[in-house]
């Protein structure tokens, strides 16, 4: 079976204007070149063990990024269009795949097409989703229209118009003809039409053979979405909220049970993570800072892709208040991190390094080999002759499980790089909130 650059991904996910230190809304008048700042963030994410960097959001915007303004232009804020062409060099020339951020399913209110509807030009009705010219809009425009999630700010595109439909697939031909970039994530993908999804995957697919297309998607059956005529992969938030829930309540059948939800095709390329821009940060979101290592150990080897929150990896907080997301995505000085070298850094290289070396855990099958209420979770990851077993126990007390049915030779502790003799398998010792990669390879 052909493999892709992409199954082999190693995310480090950016939120763009806070690593800028942009303001959060746009006047448009002042021209900004931050990029300087984002090479110096290069060797911390090669460092980290990561291969694949996550642009969001970077495209010209009012404030938060999503409410796009212009789709052919790098936010003024954060820098140029020709900046920006170098760092994608620059990231690829130190073997790092650049995944853009950006948003088809609506745009903002300083969006060409919009003014020209404000203006009264009505030959753009047709760009936007239930334009109504006998109503007006909460914000006291001459005619109401659809919206993502009823915010006015963010008018929905009528992904049903050639023009549309023209305009975007030329803004997707620009990035990857001009700039060279590997995939993209698109926001709000859960409403985006099907029939638009597959011509942007068939449009991908002449432009670039190997361009990834992720999709946000909350909830829902994901095969819907992640299949070979639409997109490559979405947002696994079915995992996510199992992960950190599981730990919290003592439940990893919570979690046993979500794997099963969300991979129903049993190894379906997701996109894991355990925290991002829209949610709280991980250190925040659970009981107890020991999770931290039995969540990053099952980000790395539980089936999909994971990515990893910029910051995060310092064990940083934050969580949303009233009115603002600011304390997700706050700005962090690279020269002066919010830590030293902690040990979850150095845990989430190692973890990147066992992940890079294993086809197992990278594409191989999973099965649940053994859960007990309160006690640790053991499943294994299968490729070829590989056999990856993985036992995760987050209790406060030491754990022994017993795998000689499964181990009957040598094994290798893929952490510590210890190998094991055969009699070793029968009782397997797991430290309080840890976890064990053993390999039969």
């Amino acid at each position: 079976m052909e493999r892709h650059w992409y199954q082999d991904a190693i995310i480090y996910h950016v939120f763009s204007p806070s690593i800028a230190n942009a303001s959060f809304e746009n006047d448009y008048r002042e021209q900004k070149h931050t990029f300087a700042v984002f090479e110096k963030w290069l060797p911390h994410i090669k460092k980290l063990g990561c291969n694949t960097v996550l642009f969001s959001p970077i495209l010209k915007a009012r404030s938060h990024g999503y409410d796009v303004t212009d789709y052919f232009t790098i936010d003024n804020r954060i820098g140029t269009n020709e900046e920006f062409k170098d760092l994608v060099r620059l990231y690829h020339e130190n073997g790092v795949k650049v995944l853009l951020d950006s948003v088809f399913n609506h745009c903002g209110r300083d969006f060409f097409a919009f003014k020209e509807l404000q203006n009264g030009n009505r030959d753009f009705a047709e760009w936007f989703s239930g334009v109504d010219f006998g109503h007006q809009s909460p914000l006291g425009d001459d005619f109401t229209y659809d919206t993502w999630s009823g915010h006015f700010s963010l008018p929905k595109f009528n992904l049903h118009s050639e023009k549309v439909r023209g305009y975007l697939f030329d803004a997707l031909s620009f990035w990857i003809s001009e700039f060279d970039i590997d995939g993209m994530r698109l926001d709000a993908a859960n409403t985006l039409d099907f029939g638009f999804m597959r011509d942007l995957r068939r449009a991908a697919l002449d432009m670039k053979p190997d361009f990834w297309l992720m999709g946000e998607v909350v909830h829902g059956d994901y095969t819907r979405w992640v299949n070979e005529n639409t997109l490559h992969s979405v947002t696994n938030y079915i995992l996510y909220k199992a992960l950190f829930s599981s730990h919290n309540d003592n439940n990893l059948y919570e979690l046993a049970h979500a794997v099963q939800n969300s991979q129903p095709q049993n190894g379906l390329p997701l996109y894991n993570f355990i925290d991002n821009h829209d949610q709280p940060r991980i250190a925040s979101n659970i009981g107890s800072p020991g999770f931290l290592k039995t969540l990053h150990a099952l980000l790395f080897t539980l089936p999909g892709i994971p990515s990893v929150y910029y910051g995060s990896e310092w064990g940083i907080q934050g969580k949303a208040i009233p009115g603002s997301d600011a304390p997700l995505r706050p700005y962090i000085d690279i020269e002066n991190p919010p830590g030293d070298e902690t040990w979850l850094c150095s845990y989430i290289k190692k973890l990147a390094d066992v992940r890079r070396q294993s086809n197992a855990l990278k594409y191989g099958a999973y099965r649940q080999i053994s859960l007990e209420y309160q006690k640790p979770y053991v499943f294994e990851r299968a490729f070829g002759d590989e056999r990856v077993y993985i036992a995760v126990n987050i209790g406060g007390q030491g754990e022994t499980v017993n795998l000689a049915a499964h181990m009957s030779g040598s094994f290798t502790d893929l952490m510590s790089g210890e190998p094991k003799s055969s009699s070793d398998a029968a009782s397997i010792a797991i430290d309080p909130m840890s976890a064990r990669i053993l390999s039969t390879c």
